[in-house]
């Protein structure tokens, strides 16, 4: 006759879930992560805009040209690729594109104090998209590294 006894659960076993991590979803932290996202991607695209403007205005033959156009394409280059980075590690490149905006301001007041005050609007939005994202973005990626744990 067969056993009847209940199999025993184990604490490995017990701590299984029927999802994958390729199954895991975000919905219901994404909103917040989204608007960091693009806030991401809108700060690239200004500062793109920006910077069109201002070399369009100075004479080429100066020489430590390059270095500016070199700080302006880090800039814009490191918040496109934080962006992107959103979808993988979305925390880590929230919290990449607080220290690359903080870095930027920091900068530009060194060289010239007056553009702490211009654009001040598009500053502030997009550090408070990038806080409101932080906190879901958290979330998020450690419900995902757990259930790839497993």
């Amino acid at each position: 006759m067969e056993n009847n006894k209940p199999a025993e659960i184990t604490p490995e076993e017990n701590s299984q879930t029927i999802f994958s991590g390729d199954e895991f979803s975000i919905q219901g932290y994404d909103k917040h992560i989204r608007q960091a996202r693009n806030a991401l991607f809108i700060a690239a695209g200004i500062l793109l805009l920006n910077a069109i403007i201002i070399f369009s205005q100075y004479p080429f033959d100066i020489e430590i040209m390059w270095l500016d156009y070199l700080l302006w394409i880090i800039y814009i280059g490191g918040f496109i690729a934080l962006g992107l980075w959103t979808k993988k590690k979305p925390y880590f490149a929230i919290i990449g594109g607080l220290i690359l905006m903080g870095l930027f301001i920091l900068i530009n007041a060194i060289i010239d104090p007056k553009t702490i005050i211009s654009g001040i609007i598009f500053k502030i939005a997009v550090i408070v998209f990038l806080f409101k994202g932080m906190k879901d973005a958290k979330a998020a990626q450690e419900m995902k590294e757990q259930l790839e744990q497993k």
